[in-house]
């Protein structure tokens, strides 16, 4: 695997490190991206005193603000624990010794900070997850500035603002990214997050804002386990002892595998921290939790015990944030091959249109698509 290109840029007199994909300009002249120079110029424009000062940074998908901005102290929060590994070796990389604070965006907050800054995700209700985790600990001083690019603007970013903060301001757009300001807090919203419940073959899954496809389980999810119970080439697969299921979700998957296959241990990893905490929620809701590790992992590969396993099973994602990126499910695909027991397999299921069995043939000497529609296929390898 080909390793990740790394460039400098000067930011406030001081010569920085960081992946080439996080950053903008060009190879040349690479630049903070706009959204991360707005952010950065706000905080500082906040207090004359930010070195000596806390802060608060959602969502920072590069480590970007966390290894530039300056300030005493830092806590840092996101859903994605990949938010987190990159932050953490940016600091590496820089020689910055002290880390942040990680707090998790479902656990009540103790104690807040006047200045936040937040990248607005893709998933809206995420958003107003960490708009509650900031309401928490809301004072009369506390504000948040909330970049966005000027493409991915809808007008549910200000309705779910409205909810939490009286005012409202937005920046001038800079090179097509803007902020949005907001202050005024209403009285603290309840620490426990909401919960949603959704219903598959007579069964209750319960999930916590931000998990993939929150109103109904997805329908790829759907096409798979409805296959399992009739489709001859997934319903006669050896019972399994050990169970992988990658990018777990809600835990649907690992959940009616464990069903069906009473003597089976699942182990399931996701790199969102909602959706563990959704997959724990529901395999103890269902009794299964005593046949069960779930993780927060970024990859199969951080994944050491056990070593292999009989049937690995997933619906991999295919984007990160809003740019379609498959290279999670090619590296799984890689990282699967070398984990399965002998006559183990690997069940995939994805839309038709990534063309998954050029990939998969790369790393598995039989590739079989055993059952699709219009738009899924499921592949056995």
């Amino acid at each position: 695997m080909q390793k990740a290109r790394r460039l400098r840029v000067v930011h406030k007199g001081k010569e920085l490190s960081f992946l080439a994909n996080a950053l903008g300009g060009s190879p040349k002249e690479p630049k903070l991206k706009p959204a991360d120079e707005l952010l950065l110029n706000w905080a500082e424009a906040q207090s004359p005193k930010l070195e000596k000062e806390s802060i608060t940074l959602y969502h920072d998908r590069q480590g970007i603000l966390c290894t530039c901005v300056r300030a005493h102290k830092k806590h840092f929060v996101s859903n994605n624990f990949l938010h987190q590994k990159r932050m953490s070796a940016n600091l590496d990389q820089n020689g910055i010794a002290e880390a942040p604070n990680i707090d998790d965006v479902l656990a009540p907050r103790q104690n807040g900070t006047e200045i936040n800054l937040l990248h607005v995700p893709k998933s809206i209700e995420l958003f107003e997850l960490y708009l509650r985790h900031v309401a928490q600990t809301a004072t009369a001083k506390t504000k948040i500035a909330c970049a966005f690019q000027t493409r991915y603007f809808t007008p549910r970013i200000l309705e779910v603002a409205a909810k939490y903060a009286t005012s409202a301001t937005q920046s001038r757009a800079y090179k097509k990214a803007r902020l949005l300001m907001l202050e005024g807090f209403h009285k603290a919203a309840p620490p426990e997050p909401p919960v949603v419940e959704t219903n598959f073959e007579g069964a209750a899954y319960q999930q916590y804002p931000g998990v993939f496809s929150a109103n109904h389980i997805d329908y790829a999810t759907q096409f798979l386990l409805n296959e399992w119970a009739t489709n001859d080439a997934l319903a006669e697969l050896p019972a399994p002892n050990q169970i992988l299921d990658p990018g777990c979700g809600n835990g649907i998957i690992g959940d009616y595998l464990l069903g069906r296959y009473p003597n089976a241990h699942l182990t399931a990893y996701d790199v969102s921290r909602v959706a563990t905490a959704s997959t724990k929620m529901n395999l103890a809701a269902h009794g299964y939790a005593e046949r069960a590790k779930v993780l927060l992992a970024g990859a199969l590969t951080e994944i050491t015990t056990p070593e292999h396993f009989d049937l690995i099973v997933t619906n991999p994602p295919f984007h990160d944030e809003f740019q379609t990126d498959i290279s999670v499910s090619t590296d799984l695909f890689l990282a699967a091959s070398d984990r399965l027991n002998a006559g183990g397999h690997l069940v995939v299921v994805a839309n038709r249109h990534l063309n998954y069995a050029t990939h998969l043939r790369r790393y598995f000497d039989e590739v079989l698509v055993v059952a699709e529609n219009e738009k899924f296929v499921i592949y056995r390898c």
